[in-house]
């Protein structure tokens, strides 16, 4: 310490005094407090800097002891003032500056401002009295008793062996070092489409960043890459297509460039390979334009029907089945992939001609042959399955003419609740699935309808007084989803459809609780179909054996408790016939969903709106 000691005046400094200075400060963590603190009394000692490193030492077991005190008393006040009374009673000495007269000449200077030369020559004594071990593991207690705990550890760790401290160095000198790579055009469009940015909007971020982003020339080359060739596809006014062989051709061409470094590896047993795909045809209202059509053919552009197909799995084609490549969001309209659109009104009639123009097509097609750049050839064989399919296009399908019919079984509404007369199913049927994004919002539906029914307990209701009932009953059940869960149940939207949708179904099962209380329906029951609701649209393989039992079981409990209200036909088709359906589907049912192909309807219906594939080029 500078100065002459002769003039040092200490004084005592109450801890309790200490800790109320402290809380003068409005900072909430205690080492906020404590700096708070040890600005107060430097001010009040008037602590010159250069005696900083003495005040830090003279307040520093104080600070330690408030901190552990302040710890074990969970961090709370009045604990912390109960538990230690005692010790805020006694007191720290401190000097008081104002009366030591400094040495004559130049005031010394910290260590850390001091140069090179000056700090060696200080240390030298020190150096030559201490071994390296004992100065480093002396700088390593020094700084924990500082409350510098992470470079006490860096200390440490560098003495364990003598190669940590160079790989250390090598870590922080590697990070400091920026590595900017450019984006390939590839890499770039595949921003630029997640992104949903303009050609405006990315000639922006170019600009700012030419090492990062390559021009917006290179980004429309690799985007033509995307497509298959123009002679493949056609397109009228009323009409687009293009044949499905070129486009699986095209797809497989294109994971095979994502997956070349894979298929080197492969053996020349393994060179036979197989696309497992979805594909359905579904269709949509639109909003109608004011324009005309010059072809003179009579249509409106009020609905289009459109068929298409996702890839889920490249697998191989001997036993082992080695799965090679797997669709990360197969249910994503990111992979889905149109065949063809029309301006139609869909009915039975369009439904069968797309379903027979699509399976006449993948009747007939050809392997795709495939050459890596190391000279690697493999042919590739596609399978195609219709499950991106509603109800509307099943019932279609197989010929069933009432919507209130299985048909998978071909059983009527009015037998769905005789459990032991179960019929066989249909073995061409199996073909489309379970519709998983549907089969939601119909259960959902159908434990609706039941809680409107439930204070007559009738399922066909003809009297005005019944009638009256239901009308109150479903006021009521409206009243609560909308007061408790914000939810529109059962309101018709201008256009078209009622606000029964996704999101509500899934909050309707996501709060069972809620639901059973303002419906009326049993709980075990709303939670029996959220679970199987959520296994057949999990993505995941699934039990059949398991699964029949608890479905079964969960019919069981429906007949049950409500044998007065057949089941709809989406129960039925779940509870009854959902085992035999997963048991005969090549891959999980959960990605087998035609959720990707009702996405497809709202974004062709956005790109005729605003024009967005023109904008983009």
């Amino acid at each position: 310490m500078e100065g002459n000691r002769d003039e040092i005046i200490k004084k005592d400094f109450k801890r309790r005094s200490l800790y109320e200075i402290m809380k003068e400060c409005n900072e909430q963590t205690i080492a906020d407090r404590i700096l708070y603190l040890e600005k107060k009394l430097k001010f009040i000692t008037k602590c010159p800097e250069y005696e900083n490193s003495y005040f830090q030492r003279s307040l520093g077991n104080f600070k330690k002891e408030l901190k552990k005190k302040w710890e074990n008393a969970s961090r709370k006040e009045d604990r912390f003032l109960a538990t230690n009374e005692q010790w805020l009673n006694g007191s720290v000495s401190l000097i008081m500056w104002e009366n030591i007269t400094p040495k004559a000449g130049r005031p010394p200077k910290e260590f850390g401002d001091l140069s090179e030369r000056s700090k060696r020559r200080k240390t030298q004594d020190l150096r030559a009295q201490a071994s390296s071990v004992e100065l480093t593991y002396a700088a390593q207690m020094s700084q924990r008793s500082d409350g510098n705990i992470d470079v006490s550890k860096i200390i440490k760790d560098i003495t364990l062996t003598p190669t940590r401290a160079s790989k250390i160095r090598k870590v922080i000198s590697s990070s400091q070092k920026c590595i900017v790579k450019k984006h390939s055009p590839s890499q770039a469009l595949s921003i630029f489409v997640e992104a949903d940015l303009t050609r405006k909007q990315y000639e922006i971020i170019q600009i700012c960043n030419k090492n990062i982003y390559p021009c917006y020339s290179l980004i429309q080359t690799a985007k033509k890459d995307c497509y298959p060739k123009e002679e493949a596809i056609c397109v009228t006014e009323v009409c687009a297509e293009i044949k499905l062989q070129e486009l699986l051709d095209h797809t497989c061409e294109r994971l095979c460039k994502y997956l070349e470094e894979v298929l080197d590896s492969f053996s020349e047993t393994e060179t036979e390979l197989e696309l497992l795909c979805k594909c359905g045809c579904d269709g949509s209202h639109q909003s109608q334009f004011k324009q005309k059509f010059e072809t003179g053919v009579p249509a409106s552009d009020s609905h289009i029907f459109q068929s298409s197909f996702v890839p889920v799995r490249l697998v191989t084609s001997n036993k082992d089945r080695k799965i090679i490549w797997q669709n990360p969001v197969p249910s994503s309209t990111r992979y889905c992939r149109p065949i063809r659109i029309r301006f139609l009104h869909e009915s039975n009639d369009i439904t069968n001609e797309e379903i027979n123009y699509v399976e006449s097509q993948a009747s007939n097609l050809n392997k795709t042959i495939i050459k890596t750049s190391l000279g690697s050839t493999f042919k590739i064989s596609h399978t195609l399955v219709p499950t991106m399919v509603d109800g509307k296009v099943c019932l279609a399908a197989t010929n069933t003419a009432s919507t209130m019919r299985c048909y998978l079984c071909g059983e009527t509404s009015k037998n769905f609740n005789k459990l032991e007369n179960l019929k066989e199913v249909k073995p061409d049927a199996l073909r489309f699935g379970l519709s998983v994004l549907h089969a939601r919002i119909r259960c959902f539906e159908s434990l609706l309808y039941v809680s409107y029914k439930l204070p007559v307990k009738k399922w066909q209701i003809r009297s005005f007084e019944e009638k009256t009932i239901i009308a109150e009953t479903k006021r009521k059940i409206q009243e609560g989803f909308k007061g408790e869960l914000g939810l529109l149940i059962d309101i018709p939207k201008a256009g078209f459809g009622n606000t029964n949708d996704g999101n509500t179904s899934r909050r309707f099962f996501e709060n069972p609780e809620i639901s059973s209380r303002i419906t009326g329906i049993n709980i075990e029951l709303i939670l029996r179909v959220k679970v199987v609701l959520e296994a057949i649209s999990s993505g995941h393989a699934i039990n059949v054996e398991k699964f029949a039992f608890y479905t079964r079981k969960t019919a069981e409990l429906y007949v049950e408790l409500y044998g007065w209200y057949p089941m709809s036909p989406t129960l039925h088709k779940i509870l009854l016939h959902g085992a035999t359906v997963i048991s005969h589907a090549i891959l999980p049912i959960g990605q087998l969903s035609e959720e990707a192909a009702e996405a497809r309807n709202k974004h062709f219906r956005l790109y005729r709106k605003i024009f967005l594939g023109n904008l983009q080029e």
